[in-house]
């Protein structure tokens, strides 16, 4: 889903399934000292957001996606 300008999104249950999912994953991959940051975990969100209203709707990209960005400047 493509946000208009100054709008926000409202996404259909099957979309929030697939957020939660990929959400739900990104956070078990994450390092353990890092499952229970609020940060982290927030960056996760808002990058599953970002790659889901590009288009991408697997959960697993999403997750994926959403780590890579989160630890990429811990590696």
């Amino acid at each position: 889903m493509t946000p208009s300008s100054g709008t926000r999104p409202v996404y259909d249950p099957d979309t929030l399934r697939i957020m939660t999912n990929a959400f739900d994953r990104a956070c078990n991959f994450l390092p353990v000292q890092f499952r229970n940051s609020d940060c982290m975990r927030r960056k996760l969100a808002l990058q599953i957001i970002r790659h889901l209203d590009d288009g991408e709707s697997d959960p697993t990209r999403l997750a994926d996606s959403a780590v890579l960005f989160v630890l990429r400047p811990l590696i």
